[in-house]
């Protein structure tokens, strides 16, 4: 569709609000996608490695289980051979060996039986501590190792899905391949019209239409509060000129350039549009609130590209609202 209502220009803007929509959700669904896929690689990952982890998990149990019953052993044989000769035990459990003259000879020689008992489980006892220790090291190694795995395979991932290759079987699946052709037919209108302004062969209107339909800028129209020109002044495509004015609700609105509307940049003024006619006034100061946040909304009105310029009503309204200020001043 043509957005010049006059002669049909020949070229067409392309709607940036839809196109920055169909990008939007295409990032997300791409997103979604992605996440699954990484989720998929590492409960795989995880899946592989599953075997292992249960194998030390189960070594270190039974390497637990013996330790307990080795501590209990060894505390009777320390027991025992305490009750004999409880002089040889300090009080850190430690056993010492029996007096061969008078420890021995007194017990009948049960003192140096109980003495290679408690010996043999307090050796016992040492390596099962050693074969605890080297199952939980192991066990710990190998989470190091799937974490680290882990974190390495996403990001495999990632850069795989990030290639050629990768984009290609994301946008594969139903859900992301219609928003992949709309992608791609855009960045392929943005090419093209990159190159024809390369080249120099892109129009001033259609550079201007281009410009106020991606920057959100409007044509001066219908009822607004609070203009005041802009410090930039002016808005310039090649031999076109505009002046720019904000109103109260920070939107950009432009008209354009002529000397005699050039009084309008040093005033702030009210437009209203009332019984299919325009009444333009002075706009009287903004209110001095420092603690108001400032406003930013976003304009709902009538899209720029439907019409082309200001309406010539309203440019006379503004010739007469000039003269008179011209006049009273």
């Amino acid at each position: 569709m043509s957005l010049n209502s006059r002669d049909e220009a020949p070229y067409v803007v392309p709607d940036f609000v839809a196109d920055n929509e169909i990008r939007t959700q295409y990032h997300a669904v791409a997103k979604t996608l992605l996440i699954a896929a990484i989720a998929g690689a590492l409960r795989q990952m995880r899946e592989e490695h599953e075997f292992q982890r249960l194998r030390f998990e189960a070594n270190k149990r039974a390497a637990d289980a013996v330790l307990a019953a080795l501590e209990r052993h060894a505390h009777q044989t320390r027991s025992k051979y305490a009750r004999i000769v409880p002089k040889q035990r300090t009080a850190s459990g430690i056993v010492r060996p029996p007096t061969l003259f008078f420890d021995n000879i007194v017990s009948m020689g049960a003192a140096e039986k109980y003495y290679k008992q408690a010996l043999e489980a307090a050796n016992a006892k040492r390596e099962a501590m050693v074969k605890v220790r080297t199952t939980s090291r192991d066990l710990q190694r190998h989470m190091d190792k799937i974490d680290t795995g882990l974190v390495v395979r996403e990001l495999e991932v990632r850069k795989h899905y990030k290639t050629p290759e990768g984009r290609a079987e994301l946008e594969a699946d139903p859900r992301l391949e219609e928003l992949a052709k709309q992608c791609a037919a855009i960045d392929a209108e943005r090419a093209d019209y990159t190159a024809r302004l390369a080249a120099g062969t892109v129009s001033d209107e259609e550079r201007r239409d281009r410009t106020l339909a991606q920057d959100n800028y409007r044509y001066l129209d219908g009822e607004v509060l609070g203009l005041h020109c802009l410090h930039e002044r002016e808005l310039r495509f090649g031999t076109l000129r505009y002046l720019m004015f904000r109103d109260r609700l920070d939107r950009i609105w432009v008209l354009e350039y002529s000397p005699d509307m050039l009084p309008l940049t040093q005033m702030r003024f009210d437009i209203f549009f009332q019984n299919g006619r325009y009444l333009i006034q002075r706009s009287p100061p903004p209110p001095k609130t420092p603690d108001e946040a400032p406003r930013r909304v976003v304009h709902e009105g009538t899209d720029p590209r439907a019409y082309m310029g200001t309406d010539p009503a309203l440019r006379q309204a503004l010739r007469q609202f000039v003269e008179r200020e011209k006049a009273g001043n």
